[in-house]
């Protein structure tokens, strides 16, 4: 009676087959040829049988193989371990020609893979992964002759839309172009036409591109853009993917750096969980850390991925390179990230609802136009004179930031492209920064001063509405801004409206701190004149703190006036305008001391000015002749320069206070007389 199965110990000796199995296996004596390793017996999980195939597929060393004259094939299942390809993954030899036919044969097959614990895999060539799978080892990623890179790839290539029948524009917000089609689809929208110059790179603006979902012929998130001309714009359809999930993907790289990236998604509906990309020769200047690019982890034309807890070391480059790339996507996640020694930890274009949760982001986030951006509890380390945060774009929210570090600005609207659009909410930051002369919670990233402005090639647009709730700043600078929106040199859009609520700032006593700093300017000034609204308490040990400080450029100008909302604001020592830079001035309750005029020559009798409920501290007060105080509290003393510079209505209270001209003490009503 004969075995079953031809029994081989290696993959050597099966290939090696004798004329004499051969023909025993052609006659039906044998089942197949059973293979008890790789390499050597029992060095891969478990015995597997080969059959006699007559299948068209060709020898790819571990599903079909090819030995004298006949195929012999195993159908793998799910769980598929990379051993049964001849994966060695001992760190020095060089797996690539056994990778490329196992992933070809997980993502034909759509099989899980898997790469064991303790397994280093060398690849020197760049493969796809379609499928979900495991990694408890590591690849090692070889640059040799080009770049080299894993790409989570789609199954499915997308399908070029015909937009003939579309509408000849397409607006921002809107959820119906006249596109026809059943059930879901991803589109992305590719046009040429420019979304915004680059300032200081002449000839490569942003064009418009964005990543839309759909459902049944309806856009189910609106555009960010609007398309104006349709021969301009080129639309892709693709197809939903089955989700797939990724686990403890685990890249080094090893000698020369990619141009571009070495992990890709480019799949919808793809979660990473715990990915590495490790760039062990990290430091700029060696001569094996070059290339153009150098991404650990980049996302780009996809729909709702999620990466969870990445660990990306090591991508830092003079002038470029990032540990995280987001490009022309739609719904990413990214949860408890930790980038260090990289360029910028993360950054993003023609991006739309990204959300970034928790995690330490070395040398910032640098965003070059995303809309409706999320970063809830981020921790940011920044070195000397940097910006943690950097946007173009619309609608940003930062719950709980906190920046470390030596940053000048904890949040900066690119000067490069000098857009940032919609609500801007920071909500609750902790801004600790240290060895920088002046910093700022919020400005452009070239910030411009009264006389300074930067320099602009096109036009800046602020945000609507700007909200900082809360901030904490701890510094040694001597010169503080909460809000910083200095002389711009050409037209621009203006903030509409500023908030500003309590502060807690540490910082040196003989230091400055400005709440809000605003440039009135009625000739580049366009679209809105600008609200400010302060309120609560400032709590702080720098004796130099100013509220509002708002300026106008031009002199004997009085159009485009910002309206100031003081409310319950307590530890301001001082409030500065002029009658041309604003209009209404409403301060209720709080206190008040110095109010500093910040043009001698402004006239006061077309501004409203009025105090409710204020107690005024001392100090000096001028030009308020046409204010109404109305239940205020003078418990300090004051210097009037003239005695007639105050005119009072309704009930002003004071009690033993020097300098209050004859007017006011002439016009006390009981109960306060």
């Amino acid at each position: 009676m004969s075995f079953q199965c031809i029994v081989k110990n290696t993959m050597a000796e099966m290939r090696n087959l004798s004329t004499a199995e051969i023909a025993d296996l052609q006659n039906g004596i044998y089942k197949g040829v059973c293979l008890l390793g790789y390499y050597e017996k029992r060095d891969t999980p478990s015995p597997i049988i080969y059959h006699l195939s007559a299948t068209p597929g060709t020898d790819d060393g571990g599903s079909i193989i090819e030995t004298g004259g006949i195929k012999l094939e195993h159908n793998f299942a799910h769980d598929l371990d990379v051993r049964y390809f001849g994966v060695k993954g001992n760190g020095t030899y060089n797996d690539t020609s056994f990778v490329l036919p196992y992933f070809n044969y997980v993502n034909v097959n759509n099989l899980f893979w898997v790469i064991p614990g303790g397994f280093k895999v060398v690849v020197k060539q760049p493969f796809e992964i379609k499928t979900s799978g495991r990694c408890d080892g590591k690849f090692i990623l070889t640059n040799v002759n080009g770049d080299v890179a894993i790409t989570i790839a789609r199954r499915f290539a997308g399908e070029a839309i015909n937009t003939a029948n579309w509408y000849q524009e397409m607006l921002r917000g809107t959820l119906d172009v006249g596109f026809i089609n059943e059930g879901f689809a991803n589109l992305h929208f590719y046009s040429t036409e420019i979304l915004i110059e680059r300032d200081g790179v002449p000839g490569d603006p942003y064009t418009k591109r964005e990543f839309v979902r759909s459902n049944g012929g309806k856009l189910t998130t609106p555009l960010v853009c609007t398309y104006k001309d349709k021969t301009k714009l080129t639309v892709t359809k693709y197809i939903l993917e089955d989700s797939i999930t990724i686990d403890n993907l685990n890249i080094e790289t090893a000698g020369n750096l990619n141009t571009n990236r070495y992990l890709l998604v480019s799949r919808d509906n793809v979660t990473l969980n715990y990915p590495q990309v490790i760039n062990k020769i990290s430091k700029a200047g060696d001569p094996n850390n070059v290339g153009v690019g150098g991404t650990a982890l980049e996302i780009n034309t996809c729909a709702d991925i999620i990466v969870n807890c990445p660990f990306v070391k090591g991508f830092k480059r003079d002038g470029v390179g990032y540990g995280i790339a987001n490009y022309e996507s739609i719904g990413v996640v990214i949860n408890d990230g930790n980038v260090i020694e990289c360029r910028h930890g993360y950054t993003g274009r023609n991006s739309v609802d990204v959300t970034i949760n928790r995690g330490v982001w070395e040398e910032g986030i640098d965003d070059h136009w995303t809309d409706r951006f999320t970063a809830n509890e981020p921790i940011l380390k920044t070195g000397l004179e940097l910006a943690a945060f950097q946007f173009a774009g619309n609608d940003i929210t930062l719950n709980s930031p906190r920046v470390d570090g030596k940053a000048r600005l904890f949040f900066g609207i690119r000067a490069d492209t000098p857009s940032l659009g919609g609500i801007v909410n920071i909500n609750n930051p902790i801004f600790n920064t240290y060895s920088v002369k002046d910093i700022y919670m919020f400005a452009l990233t070239s910030p411009g001063g009264i006389v300074t402005p930067p320099a602009f090639t096109t036009r800046p647009i602020f945000p609507e509405r700007v909200n900082i709730i809360s901030p904490i700043i701890n510094t040694d600078a001597t010169e503080i801004y909460c809000y910083n929106l200095g002389a711009i040199n050409t037209e621009y859009t203006n903030v509409k409206h500023l908030k500003i609520t309590d502060t807690i700032l540490t910082a040196k006593p003989e230091s400055s701190y400005i709440a809000a700093l605003i440039i009135k300017d009625s000739v580049n000034q366009k679209d809105y004149n600008t609200t400010v609204e302060i309120e609560g308490r400032l709590t702080t040990n720098v004796t130099n703190t100013i509220s509002a400080y708002v300026h106008s450029r031009n002199n004997n100008d009085y159009n485009n006036r910002a309206d100031i909302f003081l409310t319950n604001c307590f530890g301001y020592k001082k409030f500065r305008f002029s009658g041309m830079s604003v209009k209404n001035v409403i301060v209720e309750s709080g206190e008040m001391n110095n109010f500093e005029n910040d043009n001698s020559t402004a006239e006061l009798n077309i501004s409203n000015i009025q105090f409710k409920n204020v107690e005024w501290k001392g100090g000096s007060i001028d030009k308020l002749s046409h204010a109404l105080f109305q239940n205020c509290v003078f418990t300090g003393n004051y210097v009037f320069p003239s005695a007639n510079s105050v005119s009072l209505v309704n009930n002003v209270k004071y009690a033993g206070i020097s300098g209050l001209p004859v007017n006011i003490v002439n016009s006390m009503n009981p109960p306060f007389a």
